[in-house]
């Protein structure tokens, strides 16, 4: 596994993970719940800018697997989507779907997205 660099989000009253570098692989998951337990925390910030192209073209089945692999552990992850990019319909409707996810959801500000982390 690469040494993917993570900290904790400052200013926020439970701890939340936040990726500095982007996301290069599958495994970058298992890296993210690794330093989710050393920081003892189960929440996750993601932002679109940091992920792979292949997390937005459904059929390479990244994002999925991806998410997958952090829900599996327990962890909630947020994920901040641009208003201002473009996606594809299909990836559209899953952003639309992941607005009211239990463990993953899907937000446009990333304050809406530390709100509900904190409330995990």
């Amino acid at each position: 596994m690469r040494n993917m660099q993570t900290q904790l989000l400052q200013g926020t009253r439970s701890p939340i993970l936040e990726c500095i570098d982007s996301v290069g692989s599958l495994n970058d998951a298992l890296t993210i719940v690794a330093a989710s337990y050393e920081l003892g925390t189960n929440r996750v910030l993601l932002r679109d800018r940091q992920l792979p192209k292949e997390f937005f073209a459904l059929e390479t089945r990244f994002a999925g697997e991806f998410i997958q692999k952090l829900v599996n552990y327990r962890i909630a992850v947020a994920c901040v989507f641009d208003t201002g990019r473009s996606f594809s319909e299909r990836f559209g409707e899953y952003i639309g779907e992941a607005k009211r996810g239990r463990q993953f959801r899907s937000f446009d500000d990333e304050s809406g997205a530390v709100d509900w982390l904190e409330e995990q």
